[in-house]
């Protein structure tokens, strides 16, 4: 037997309980005792680990919470067509969606812009339509596809592309 394959006597052998080794958990314990140390030292750290983030989040909660899609506010100009329009677009599928009135030209006018109206539908006496809408308005244009969709599909527009649209809303 060589010098290498000797065991030393059992006297020099410490007991395995008493040899020190580290575990998966030992970097992490080492860290935590430090943080909270720390935190013991500087008292106000508490509020902006754990009160501020919550305070954050109520806040945030409050200012974007869920509200009612929009409806966008439509004036019909009265005359001989503005009561069909009125129930094409009362019957289409974007009735939900759409806030239509039916008055005179000039207080339409004037709602329009003041802001109030976001499209002018007026009939042209012959079946149509004439959109007046403003093009630097989101909200205008908009109005103008949104009601423009609603009448073609109502007066019996078919598609040549069958879609489906499907509203999804996640947090």
């Amino acid at each position: 037997m060589s010098v290498a394959e000797q065991l030393p006597p059992r006297q020099q052998l410490e007991p395995r309980s008493s040899l020190r080794r580290n575990g998966r958990w030992t970097g992490f314990l080492h860290v935590l005792d430090v943080r909270m140390k720390e935190l013991r030292r500087e008292p106000e750290v508490v509020f902006w680990v754990f009160g501020f983030p919550i305070l954050l989040a109520l806040g945030l909660g409050i200012a974007f919470r869920n509200k009612p899609a929009d409806m966008t506010s439509v004036v019909i100009v009265s005359s001989p067509g503005s009561q069909d329009a009125l129930a094409l677009i009362q019957g289409s599928s974007g009735r939900n969606s759409i806030h239509a009135h039916v008055l005179d030209e000039a207080s339409a006018l004037r709602g329009f812009r003041l802001g109030k109206y976001a499209l002018i539908v007026q009939p042209n006496g012959r079946g149509g339509y004439e959109y007046r809408y403003d093009p630097a308005r989101p909200e205008s244009v908009l109005a103008r596809a949104l009601v423009d969709e609603s009448l073609q599909s109502a007066a019996g527009r078919r598609d040549p592309i069958p879609t489906r649209a499907v509203t999804s809303s996640e947090p």
